[in-house]
């Protein structure tokens, strides 16, 4: 199976700088989706330990308070900087 674009009998994929934008552009949609889950699991931890079970309206009508908002908050910056550096990592020295 090749990628659409790409012949198949010329295997470099990311030559040209429109490809790199591409593949970056893919990497923060994938990070953003997973930021989603990670938000959406810890909001299950916390309503878990605070009531034993839940639903899913109870998953969809949860209220963070401050300090869990504070929390994702934090959680949310570190993660996103780790993407950040890794990427401006991977270009080199400017």
């Amino acid at each position: 199976m090749t990628m659409p674009g790409f012949a198949a009998d010329d295997p470099v994929y990311l030559d040209r700088s429109e490809h790199l934008d591409g593949v970056f552009n893919a990497l923060m949609e994938v990070a953003s989706e997973l930021w989603v889950l990670r938000d959406r699991f810890t909001v299950l931890e916390e309503l878990l330990a605070e009531r034993g079970s839940v639903t899913r309206q109870d998953l969809d009508l949860f209220q963070p308070g401050p300090e869990l908002s504070a929390r994702l908050a934090a959680d949310r910056r570190a993660f996103l900087e780790r993407i950040m550096e890794a990427a401006a990592a991977a270009g080199g020295p400017r």
